[in-house]
């Protein structure tokens, strides 16, 4: 049996756009007999709140009929393609399979993803049974998303199955690929059935998913194995899968720079965006964060915009330049400098008596900010917000300052991992300038400036701020690791009274778990733990 494995980036909400992106694929491969698409490919994964309304779920039916129509045209064919599914008031996240103009089965998902930024629980019922279907001398069960594990495996083995179809959208997470495969590896030799997993790939909103699609074999040995960040088909021949393949595997700082750039150009160009606006400090965010920009969309279309104030050092702009150079876009310098001390001047009366402190720090960053966002009304582009995840963390950053923009697409990885991206950016040839990287991170808003004066060594920062949000330790244990109990106690105290901040911040790029945000949403207003 030939099965083609489809990974595809489809846009939420596109239903037309989507069936035409199926049909061309279906129309490339007459030879397939089985092809499979990723979970809830007609509508594009997620769609929240589309599935409220009914005018939406109107044309998602008509777009299954469309379907059917279709496959009236290719009767070898037997195409899995996951929808949404009405059964009176109840609506399922479904897999469908048509063949020759008619349906053959639906499996619903059965046990809905957890996540609250997937919220399947909000708009889906979760489905029962188990169907089972008959095809060129296999028995298929089908399981959607992240529900097949090893008691649902065993279950569609004692039915008969052997050869599990998954169709998935499962987002990218730092490390989460290797631990995928090796689950399905052990629940695939356990149970002694193939599966095929086909991931959708692309980013939606804040999600990236990675694809990385592949078949095993019933040993749990990978059988095909897809690219990850790109879409791309491959057909398999089940009869003539001998040797396993070695799974492409990409080293983390490379897999995240992808990640991010995909998460980046899917959003410029499926909210058709002309260009990317971003401030170029000759710091080593605004740098990492430039790279990305032109990975997603092409030099052409990067603006690079370098202001410098009162407290900026010369080799800041120097370093700004060098790095548009090597990038290859275009560059402007606008001094805030002059209007700097015109709002001083403004509100010298109001200031009289105080000394100099974050008020007028924070004037230079909204100043910057302001220009950014007068620059995009004015000729269109995408502003990025420069912010790192150690810093949002624990609000180093400024509201309305360096906050601003559409975008954070740096803000969910620490500033170690920055760095990391930095020397990989720099693999092969000079991009990023040593100096920028060598250099110790300043906001540069007052005379001689250093991060290190507001915040513990980022090795140490970054270090605390993994075992508190991501492994979820609490003081005691944390502070059991070496750290001293005055620096936990700080660095948990400020991250929760920065929560205020977060809420305001700009679309987070997601890749590690949990995160801040959406997924953690602390209250605002109450006692603090520590």
């Amino acid at each position: 049996m030939k099965v083609l494995l489809v990974q595809e980036n489809p846009t939420v909400g596109d239903i037309e756009g989507n069936i035409g992106r199926l049909q061309w694929v279906v129309q490339s491969h007459p030879e397939a007999d089985l092809i499979v698409f990723p979970e809830l490919f007609l509508t594009g994964y997620p769609p929240y709140d589309l599935l409220l309304s009914r005018e939406f779920l109107r044309k998602t039916q008509e777009g299954l009929g469309e379907l059917k129509e279709f496959s009236r045209g290719c009767p070898q064919a037997a195409l899995v393609v996951g929808m949404p599914w009405q059964e009176g008031e109840a609506l399922f996240n479904a897999a469908v399979v048509l063949r020759g103009g008619s349906i053959l089965g639906v499996q619903q998902k059965r046990r809905l993803t957890p996540f609250r930024l997937f919220h399947e629980e909000r708009y889906f019922t979760p489905g029962e049974g188990n169907l089972v279907l008959e095809l060129q001398g296999r028995t298929l069960g089908f399981a959607l998303g992240m529900e097949l594990d090893g008691e649902l495996t065993q279950e569609l083995k004692n039915a008969g199955v052997d050869l599990i179809i998954n169709p998935c959208a499962i987002p990218y997470r730092v490390g989460a690929e290797t631990q995928q495969l090796e689950l399905l590896s052990t629940t695939a030799a356990a149970a002694s059935v193939s599966i095929i997993r086909v991931g959708q790939v692309g980013a939606n909103d804040g999600l990236i998913f990675p694809g990385g699609s592949f078949a095993l074999g019933q040993q749990g040995r990978v059988a095909a194995a897809l690219p990850q960040f790109q879409e791309a088909s491959r057909l398999i021949d089940l009869d003539e899968l001998a040797e396993p393949v070695l799974v492409p595997k990409l080293e983390e700082p490379a897999a995240v720079f992808q990640a991010l750039a995909l998460g980046l150009r899917d959003y410029v160009r499926k909210c058709g965006m002309k260009q990317v606006i971003l401030g170029l400090s000759g710091g080593l965010d605004s740098a990492v964060s430039a790279c990305l920009a032109v990975e997603a969309v092409g030099a052409d279309r990067v603006w690079a915009i370098a202001q410098p104030g009162p407290y900026s050092s010369p080799g800041s702009v120097v370093d700004a330049e060098a790095l548009a150079g090597n990038l290859g876009i275009r560059f402007d310098v606008i001094s805030i400098t002059e209007l700097y001390d015109a709002v001083l001047s403004t509100l010298d009366e109001h200031f009289a008596g105080t000394e100099m402190n974050v008020a007028e720090e924070n004037i230079q960053a909204r100043l910057r900010g302001n220009l950014w966002m007068a620059l995009s009304n004015k000729f269109g582009g995408l502003v990025l917000a420069n912010s790192n995840k150690s810093e949002l963390a624990v609000g180093y950053c400024t509201l309305y300052g360096d906050m601003c923009g559409g975008m954070a697409p740096i803000a969910d990885i620490y500033k170690t991992m920055v760095y990391d991206l930095a020397r990989y950016i720099n693999r092969e040839r000079e991009i990023i300038p040593w100096s920028i990287i060598n250099k110790p991170p300043s906001a540069e808003l007052r005379p001689n400036q250093r991060d290190e004066d507001s915040l513990p060594p980022y090795e140490i920062l970054d270090g605390i701020l993994a075992a508190y949000l991501d492994e979820g330790l609490d003081f005691s244990e944390i502070v059991s690791r070496g750290y001293a109990e005055e620096t936990v106690r700080w660095v948990i105290r400020t991250v929760e009274y920065s929560e205020y901040k977060r809420r305001q911040a700009a679309l987070i790029l997601r890749i590690t778990t949990p995160i801040l945000g959406w997924e953690r949403a602390m209250p605002l207003a109450g006692r603090k733990m520590v």
